[in-house]
């Protein structure tokens, strides 16, 4: 593999971090960029919603299942 092969790879394998990081620019700059309040808060909601992603995508495990305890 050459240089391009490898960093198409890595970015094509963190694809889902590539996606927050633009959810969190655009909430952001809606943010300090806009001065219509219902446009901030869009904003803020947007950013918002791109942490909380970031947060569920870093706990997944593989092969896990929904924590609930069965009877016995």
């Amino acid at each position: 593999m050459n240089g391009w092969e490898q960093l198409l790879d890595s970015v094509v394998a963190r694809f889902n971090y590539w996606v927050y990081i633009v959810l969190m620019m655009m909430g952001l700059f809606a943010m300090i960029a806009k001065k219509n309040l219902i446009k901030k808060l869009i904003g803020m909601s947007i950013f918002q919603t791109a942490i909380i992603l970031f947060y569920v995508s870093v706990g997944v495990k593989d092969n896990a299942t929904i924590p609930i305890l069965e009877d016995e």
